[in-house]
């Protein structure tokens, strides 16, 4: 059963809406011109076909309804603002580059896990009242050395 274009999800238009303007741009990079006439027809045809992975099975019939009165906004899109830079071809990393991405990778979360262990670490044993929290009583009362009894203020460094 072909589904209709009006029957597509949103994304789906829009995924097709772009490769019918592609081959447009295409099209208009080779012959200097728009398509009209039967260059049209064909080139309506082509997309309709590319599109049938996208979308499933839609009714050609109204892709090319839509290719076609889509082509005047084509048209004026490719007159305003030019036409778009071709895609860049996607270049595979190296082994070297991978793994040297990958330790930078592991090197960082280490940092990030040494920054917090210190953090956590300067911070449990000590609070606004007690310079050195050495444990806590069974009902959850810091005990340790208190600020007075070292003769500082609190947070005051230990020098």
């Amino acid at each position: 059963m072909e589904k209709m274009y009006k029957e597509l999800k949103g994304k789906q238009k829009g995924r097709i809406s772009e490769k019918m303007f592609l081959s447009v741009c295409d099209y208009y990079r080779i012959h200097g011109e728009m398509p009209d006439g039967e260059s049209l027809e064909q080139l309506a045809k082509e997309v309709c076909t590319k599109c049938q992975g996208i979308a499933g099975k839609v009714n050609l019939d109204s892709l090319n309804e839509v290719f076609l009165k889509k082509q005047s906004r084509f048209a004026e899109r490719i007159a305003e603002h030019g036409l778009p830079e071709p895609p860049k071809p996607k270049v595979k990393k190296t082994e070297a580059e991978k793994l040297a991405i990958k330790r930078a990778i592991r090197k960082r979360k280490k940092k990030r896990k040494e920054a917090q262990k210190l953090q956590y670490h300067s911070n449990q044993h000590q609070n606004d009242q007690f310079f050195f929290i050495a444990g806590y009583t069974s009902g959850g009362a810091p005990y340790g050395v208190t600020w007075e009894e070292m003769g500082m203020e609190p947070w005051e460094n230990p020098e």
